[in-house]
């Protein structure tokens, strides 16, 4: 059954809440004999997660152990009660093989003799962590609780016996956050030792609802290795109304601990104009593991931070009330390559533009790129036959279409200008700088954005 491209647009942009996840940061006092306690917890869970990674490995990859066989095994030889076990066995589900539990550099000090096998240890044992649980006051393990106007948080360490510590969280997080920590909803708590071994961060996570209303227009992102160019276009009319490009230079060249800062920035960046154009965010989803060039291009492409990009992008999107979809971008640089013959600009900004149609309008977008159907992750549904491309008169007549629908594509993007002419310049962007018309009076202006 053939189903209407815009149609399906519609269906996918229909009003909605969304969920994000809200990082509150916190710190604990302990005592002596209750930093003890707390030292014997984190030894336990971290050999339930090695035991766990070690079972996973070895029997349930193969199929001869299940994960609730592993679970059970594990709280055996550990001693946690079985919600301890689930937990830690969620941290690992999604590792990879191989891995070095407390980090490959801490061993080989450990083997130079830089570090004792004490100190190695407590860096190997340096996180306790427990989902939520809405039926059991938010979370059972580790408690967020109010005594005389103070808050604690309840740690079980095993046969009925309960730690109350002391829970230090910043003044504008309480004000903010604290009517999301009265039991009403589920919180996540991680416990961890810090760095230096002096003391200990907590992270409480919780999931929170943010209503999200639909935008008038779309903007497509195409990320790229230093910068994301960009494409706004008119859900209604299909016309272009800006495009654009966020240099993102600075994320290949600072250092590992500022880039997360630096992709902040990018995000915020992008929701900003999400919001001066009252228009939905969608992300090109990359599939790196599919890319096969020189050894040079397959360097730059793994070391892009498109990961972290996109799910920071969409967070401070979500936050703020603008709605952000992953989506593939599929096929887009094979039309952007015939566009960037005929609209004078780069590939790149001419990919956006392609990215930009396949969501507003795949019909046109499946005739001038010759995909047999949408696809959301990024691959054909199923191959041509070999033999079954049309023609003859069948390949005169579909050269015909396709012509006739880049005609009136064209002819969309050639409007007199007068329908957005009057808009506003972008408010409140440092570094957002509006550069002359494009040829052929096309409707969108350029716009360049730099990190500062």
């Amino acid at each position: 059954m053939k189903v209407n491209a815009s149609k399906r647009f519609i269906r996918c942009g229909a009003f909605h809440d969304m969920m994000y996840e809200l990082t509150i940061p916190a710190s604990i006092e302990l005592s002596g004999e209750e930093e003890k306690a707390l030292e014997n917890l984190f030894f336990a869970f971290g050999k339930a997660r090695r035991l766990c990674y070690s079972l996973r490995q070895k029997y349930e990859l193969k199929g001869e152990m299940s994960k609730s066989e592993i679970i059970k095994k594990v709280q055996e030889l550990t001693g946690l009660n079985s919600r301890y076990v689930k937990d830690a066995y969620a941290t690992i589900e999604n590792l990879p093989p191989h891995v070095t539990f407390g980090g490959l550099r801490n061993q080989r000090m450990r083997e130079k003799g830089k570090i004792t096998n004490e100190e190695y240890k407590k860096r190997r044992n340096s996180i306790i962590y427990a989902r939520g649980d809405k039926t059991k006051g938010g979370n059972l393990n580790l408690r967020i609780v109010e005594i005389a106007d103070k808050k604690y948080l309840r740690v079980n360490i095993g046969d009925r016996k309960w730690l109350l510590l002391k829970l230090f969280i910043p003044d504008k997080y309480m004000k903010k956050y604290a009517k999301y920590l009265d039991g009403s909803r589920p919180y996540s708590v991680l416990i961890k030792r810090k760095d230096d071994d002096e003391g200990y961060d907590v992270r409480i996570t919780i999931r929170v609802e943010c209503a999200l209303n639909e935008g008038s227009r779309l903007i497509a992102l195409d990320i790229n290795k230093s910068h994301i160019d960009f494409c706004v276009m008119d859900k209604k009319h299909k016309d272009v109304v800006a495009i654009g490009k966020i240099n993102t230079a600075e994320l290949q060249n600072t250092r590992s601990e500022k880039r997360e800062h630096q992709i902040k920035k990018v995000a915020n960046k992008v929701k900003n104009i999400a919001k001066h154009f009252n228009a939905d965010v969608f992300i090109g989803k990359l599939r790196t593991s599919y890319f096969k060039s020189h050894r040079k291009a397959n360097r730059i492409v793994h070391q892009m931070p498109q990961l972290k990009l996109r799910k920071w992008i969409k967070h401070i999107c979500v936050k703020n009330g603008v709605r952000c979809e992953e989506r593939s971008e599929a096929n887009t640089t094979k039309v952007g390559r015939m566009l960037s013959l005929i609209f004078g600009l780069d590939v790149h900004k001419c990919s956006a533009i392609a990215f930009a149609l396949k969501l507003s309008d795949f019909h046109v977008f499946k005739l001038l790129s010759g995909v047999s159907s949408y696809d959301v992750n990024g691959r054909r549904r199923g191959r041509r036959r070999r033999g079954s491309s049309p023609t003859g008169t069948a390949q005169h007549d579909f050269r015909a279409r396709r012509m006739k629908c880049w005609a009136a594509m064209m002819s969309s993007l050639m409007r007199a200008e007068g329908r957005d002419g009057g808009y506003s310049e972008t408010p409140g962007i440092r570094g957002l700088l509006f550069t002359s018309r494009l040829k052929a009076n096309l409707p969108f202006h350029m716009v360049n954005i730099k990190i500062w």
